[in-house]
């Protein structure tokens, strides 16, 4: 089986147990995403985004076995506006077609009634949106948590990765025991963090609610054509 798993170093924790003989692949999330649905892959830790884009939602399966899903404040994600800045009307993303992109301009729309228009460049940007390990934006001072935007927006946590395969190869292989080997008996339910948040590594009923929250969101605001089900393994 080939598997698809996201290349920031976030998602490793899901991928240091038993391989066996299935096949790897490290790739942006994006890219992971593409690959699942062009069926080079048969198994992807996907974002929501991925799932509710998804050309026959009929072809995937939720594995709900273990998962990154961030709740409250979290440091892994900013929406940052230059210094002095009054109105907003331009982001910069270094990775515009990365889901924490998405979120943040949903979060923008949804919380400030902002709408902003996409900069080539940093320096011609009022925002960034980015991963916080994708550098320094010095001119850009004022940051707001996205997870934790996210949770005062929702009330629920944001769901990062989920395992997602293709529903035809369900049978062929245990999916579920696959993605549990793949993160080892060590990885806890839940990672607490110094800044007030935490990770959840492992699926329950909060998660597939999250879930299927985060996909009303990104249906209300169009980027994605239909609301699905989250339709487990």
């Amino acid at each position: 089986m080939r598997i698809a798993l996201p290349s920031r170093s976030i998602f490793d924790r899901l991928c240091t147990g038993q391989v066996g003989d299935h096949t790897i692949i490290r790739a942006p999330q994006a890219e992971c995403e593409m690959l699942l649905r062009t069926a080079r892959a048969e198994l992807a830790l996907i974002s929501p985004l991925g799932y509710g884009s998804a050309p026959s939602l009929s072809d995937y399966h939720v594995v709900g076995t273990t998962c990154l899903v961030a709740t409250e404040n979290t440091a892994l994600a900013s929406i940052r506006f230059r210094r002095g800045l009054h109105e907003p009307r331009t982001y910069y993303a270094p990775e515009p077609d990365d889901f924490v992109t998405t979120i943040g301009l949903l979060l923008l729309a949804e919380q400030h009634e902002l709408r902003l228009k996409p900069s080539a460049t940093l320096d011609g940007a009022d925002t960034v949106i980015a991963w916080n390990d994708a550098g320094d934006f010095p001119e850009h001072p004022a940051a707001i948590d996205l997870t934790e935007e996210w949770a005062l927006a929702c009330e629920c946590s944001l769901p990062i990765g989920v395992w997602v395969c293709r529903s035809d190869l369900a049978e062929e292989f245990d999916v579920p025991s696959i993605t549990t080997a793949l993160a080892g008996d060590e990885l806890q339910q839940r990672e607490y963090l110094d800044s007030g948040g935490y990770l959840q590594w492992r699926w329950d009923d909060d998660v597939k609610a999250a879930l299927a929250t985060t996909l009303e969101m990104l249906y209300y605001h169009r980027y994605i054509p239909s609301l699905p089900k989250v339709k487990l393994l």
